[in-house]
């Protein structure tokens, strides 16, 4: 915690293989994982897309609504608990119903103190995702303990405007819990790295592993530089606690020297709509 200060943080991206559908069988391995990332020295950890249900929606169909969890689900209070027991910042990205039965693929944060402090609702559906979730409207700036951060999940990966826009709020993170297919493991890298180049910020891809029948996620989570440079890399095909420390003074040096925010052309550059 002392080196946060010094602009230091230990970052794990939990590359995990959820038992489709399985609640209970999904948050016991995810709490084991987060226990093997705080005993690492993890600050803050991310969990993949949809981590508490699995993916493959073709095959969940509308189960997925029974899966969906509200805020005040009893099934959250374990995590909560963690968070604060064990004094760890986490990013939670699940499949959360609304009091009115609407369904959204979000990311919570929770704090070290166990508490919510603000979630992100995926805003790019991903083909079968538009005919159960609703779209999230907007994009959020988090902030932890001075770190200013940004989420995104997967799809939202391959639109620039949203990376951009939370670099000039301030973003000095990118998390990307992702649940990612093998046939496109080359856009996964030039994604990552371009997100995190153009807006010179680190870049933390967490990627899920496994098979869901025809649905193969082949893991590859990653933390990228300000000069997206890979700097960490989990393995393809198993799971994996992958923490390493990154200095977010890296991120105010490569500004300095690329400055592709503060060289951007007001009034030209800005107007993408």
């Amino acid at each position: 915690m002392n080196n946060i200060n010094k602009r230091q943080l230990k970052v794990a991206l939990i590359q995990l293989k959820c038992e489709l559908g399985n609640l209970e069988k999904n948050k016991e391995k995810i709490l084991k994982h987060l226990a093997e990332a705080k005993l690492k020295g993890a600050d803050i950890a991310c969990l993949p897309e949809l981590a508490t249900t699995g993916y493959n929606l073709d095959l969940l169909g509308s189960d997925i609504y029974d899966l969906s969890v509200k805020i005040k689900a009893d099934y959250l209070k374990d995590f909560f608990n963690f968070a604060e027991e064990k004094k760890i910042n986490l990013i939670l990205p699940l499949s959360l119903k609304e009091e009115n039965g609407d369904i959204y693929n979000t990311a919570l944060v929770i704090n070290r103190q166990g508490k919510i402090v603000g979630r992100y609702d995926k805003a790019h559906l991903f083909l079968h995702e538009k005919s159960f979730y609703n779209s999230g409207e907007s994009y959020h700036i988090f902030e932890l303990e001075g770190v200013k951060f940004g989420i995104i999940i997967c799809y939202d990966l391959g639109f620039p405007e949203a990376a951009r826009k939370m670099a000039l709020e301030g973003a000095e993170i990118l998390f990307v819990p992702s649940a990612w297919r093998i046939q496109d493991i080359d856009v996964w890298d030039l994604n990552t790295r371009q997100r995190a180049l153009e807006n010179n910020f680190f870049l933390c891809g967490v990627n899920r592993v496994g098979s869901e029948e025809d649905l193969y996620l082949f893991g590859g989570s990653r933390v990228v530089n300000p000069h997206g440079k890979l700097t960490a890399s989990a393995s393809e095909g198993n799971e994996e606690v992958l923490v390493t420390e990154i200095d977010l003074k890296e991120v105010e040096a490569a500004r300095d020297y690329y400055q592709y925010l503060s060289a951007r052309r007001k009034g030209l550059d800005e107007d993408l709509s």
